[in-house]
């Protein structure tokens, strides 16, 4: 009976011992299992760091190169509207010189008969062809002349007149400029009044 007390007695301490034993392994085992997740989730972060990261810089660059396309954009366009500025500084100006010069030209067209009459006239014309001249040395042309095929993007056709002679005279061409048009390099200023040939 003692010698069964005995085994038993010591059945449980070597129990006991195993159970410690398995309880440190497992504890070791664990604690493997930890810090093998914690290296796992550490590995991870900084993967997933670096992506964002990468994903950051991507869209940095991505917003500069807009921006730098835009400002170079907006360069462009004030080049090109301060060269159409440029171009077209006197529009207003020569728009407001052409009845000035419309009243000379009529006055050009009345004959003078006496010596006084004919220094005015010459006056009046020396007049016309110097505000003529200031008009061409800044871009601005005359447009609409007898023979020219009519256009209307530059004439205002206001009345017909008819072909009497086939031969010199040819459909849709100016008869008659009743008043001067203008232009400003390519800008119309002033559409020429004009009657044209018709059949």
């Amino acid at each position: 009976m003692e010698k069964e007390k005995a085994a038993s007695e010591e059945q449980i301490e070597q129990a006991v011992k195993d159970s410690k034993k398995k309880q440190k392994t497992n504890a070791s085992n664990n604690q493997t299992a930890d810090s093998s997740k914690k290296d796992n989730a550490q590995q991870k972060q900084p993967d997933k760091d670096n992506k964002q990261s990468e994903e950051k810089k991507i869209d940095f660059e991505d917003k500069f190169y807009r921006a730098e396309a835009e400002i170079q954009n907006m360069g462009r366009r004030f080049e090109k509207e301060r060269a159409n500025i440029l171009k077209y500084e006197g529009q207003s100006l020569a728009k407001s010189i052409l009845p000035a010069l419309d009243n000379l030209q009529r006055a050009l067209a009345i004959e003078a008969d006496d010596e006084n009459s004919k220094k005015i006239k010459k006056g009046v014309e020396l007049t016309y062809k110097s505000l003529k001249n200031a008009l061409v040395d800044n871009g601005i042309s005359e447009i609409g002349e007898v023979g020219q095929t009519f256009d209307p993007m530059l004439h205002n056709a206001i009345q017909k007149t008819p072909i009497s002679d086939p031969n010199k005279q040819k459909e849709n061409t100016i008869a008659i400029v009743l008043q001067k048009g203008y232009k400003l390099h390519d800008r119309v200023l002033r559409p020429a009044m004009v009657s044209v040939y018709q059949d």
